[in-house]
């Protein structure tokens, strides 16, 4: 049984091998290479080293699902990092509603949906430790 069971799909978005960081939408700097995988989100090299992700001492280190390889670029650690996990490279987005919402006639044909799925919480939490006021990403 998955979450998604009593959902309906409302959109579907295939992005191919379109990859960008989930932290600064780079990867921007000099560390291209490498990256970590928390959650659903990829961080590139860049923010790795900003936020502390390579460290043993960071405060979070329990949330790191994955640290990347740091002799590949970050887009062929994710590519690979996607096989591994779907069976295919592509981004796929995929937005679903609860199935009870369907009941007001949305014809999701003509529906217009635009979303932008992102984790912010982790670096609003990371700025206000390091009380850091900068929003420029990486």
């Amino acid at each position: 049984m998955s979450i998604f069971d009593d959902m309906v799909l409302v959109e579907q978005s295939n992005f191919g091998d379109v990859v960008c960081c989930d932290g600064c939408n780079g990867p921007y700097g000099d560390n291209m290479n490498g990256g970590a995988i928390i959650g659903s989100s990829a961080y590139c090299g860049e923010c790795c080293d900003k936020y502390g992700y390579y460290s043993q001492n960071y405060k979070y280190a329990d949330e790191i699902d994955e640290i990347l390889d740091k002799k590949r670029t970050f887009k062929e650690n994710v590519l690979d990092f996607r096989k591994r996990m779907t069976g295919s490279s592509d981004a796929v987005m995929r937005i679903y509603t609860e199935s009870s919402f369907n009941k007001q006639g949305v014809d999701y044909d003509k529906a217009n949906t635009n979303s932008e799925c992102r984790d912010n919480d982790r670096h609003d939490r990371e700025r206000d430790d390091n009380n850091s006021s900068d929003n420029d990403g990486c």
